[in-house]
């Protein structure tokens, strides 16, 4: 790994990404905010509200990514069933002005969110460097896109990227580009596209947390949960998750996203699972060591033992409570002599030996 990477913790605004802080929630409204403006306002308020991390668009640029500007998409909506569109008027329905991007970013931030947005065009990291954005990232498809990535580089600032298409060499490549260009920090975020499960491979997070050095993450397709909270006793830093504020609507990515009263529940949920991972140590809980007592065993005559007897296996058992001489200590008791007559199923005590 490259020392750009070093350290697996990195710096976005006022937030650390990494082991030790929280897990940094991004909502996904790449999609869902279907190029309308007031929109997108409306969804950095309701993710704001309920105290995530940061909002991730997407910046596509459509006359620059699409060399075929014919090809069709077709995608499932929640009442209407599949829908087809041209890919390059239903892009250019997300784009923005640079000056409406500024506003986007600029109330993103007043509401304590970092902004985020996914460049897949040369033409999109200018635009972002100017908007002021602490990080860059990109998508799986662009993970071969060299230009782009040295591009990203040449900011100086972390590179978050998808791997979905990526093997582990590539990766490798991508940090190359980036961190000779000038690039410091990245963040990985593990991603596919199938329903296989057997290709989801989720043992690569703690691998690239390892292998690479650097925070990483998870990026779901769907509205599963459960993968999401796998993800977290993975060790994931990063999870992004897509909202919607009506699944109904019949635009691309509504019907895979949670509508704001589900995101809510996931990230309580999330935020209440992230707790339970406590500390990587065996240790016993408040309760355990209370009840340890109660439930612990210790050492009793079996039978009655004479002033003088040796102690020995067959005289002694291991019963509850454990207020007594720990169990643990059968060995240093056996070969004892008994310093009194000690009747049968007694719990024993330091000074009944010699």
């Amino acid at each position: 790994m490259n020392s750009h990477t070093a350290g697996a913790n990195v710096t976005v605004g006022d937030k650390t990404i990494g082991d030790g802080h929280p897990i940094y929630i991004m909502a996904d409204v790449g999609l869902t905010n279907g190029g309308d403006l007031e929109r997108a306002m409306r969804l950095i308020d309701i993710v704001a509200d309920m105290g995530v991390d940061a909002v991730k668009f997407q910046m596509i640029g459509p006359e620059t990514l699409l060399g075929d500007k014919s090809v069709e998409y077709t995608y499932p909506t929640l009442k209407d069933g599949p829908r087809t569109e041209n890919m390059f008027e239903m892009f250019k329905g997300l784009s923005y002005s640079e000056e409406q991007w500024a506003a986007i970013a600029s109330y993103a931030r007043q509401r304590k969110l970092e902004f985020i947005c996914t460049a897949h065009y040369m033409g999109a990291v200018p635009i972002l460097e100017r908007i002021g954005v602490n990080l860059h990232k990109i998508c799986t498809w662009s993970v071969t896109h060299k230009r782009l990535v040295q591009e990203i580089g040449k900011t100086g600032k972390p590179l978050m990227l998808d791997t979905g298409a990526s093997t582990a060499s590539e990766l490798s490549d991508i940090f190359t580009w980036h961190g000779a260009a000038g690039g410091r920090g990245v963040v990985i975020l593990h991603d596919f596209h199938t329903a296989e499960r057997q290709e989801m491979n989720f043992r690569a997070i703690p691998y690239m947390k390892s292998a690479y050095n650097a925070p990483v993450g998870y990026t779901p397709q769907g509205r599963d949960s459960d993968m999401d909270f796998m993800a977290i006793g993975l060790g994931a830093n990063v999870l992004e998750k897509r909202i919607t504020i009506d699944r109904a609507v019949p635009q691309n990515g509504h019907i895979k996203a949670l509508e704001p009263d589900e995101f809510k529940d996931w990230l309580q949920r999330t935020r209440n699972l992230e707790t339970s991972l406590g500390l990587s140590t065996v240790l016993p809980t408040k309760t355990d060591l209370e009840q340890t007592r109660r439930y612990f065993k210790s050492l009793y005559t079996k039978v009655a033992v004479r002033a003088g007897e040796l102690l020995s296996d067959d005289k002694l058992e291991a019963r509850r409570p454990g207020t007594g001489i720990s169990a643990r200590y059968v060995d240093d008791i056996c070969g004892r002599r008994a310093a009194r007559d000690i009747r049968a199923e007694t719990m024993l005590d330091w000074d009944d030996f010699q």
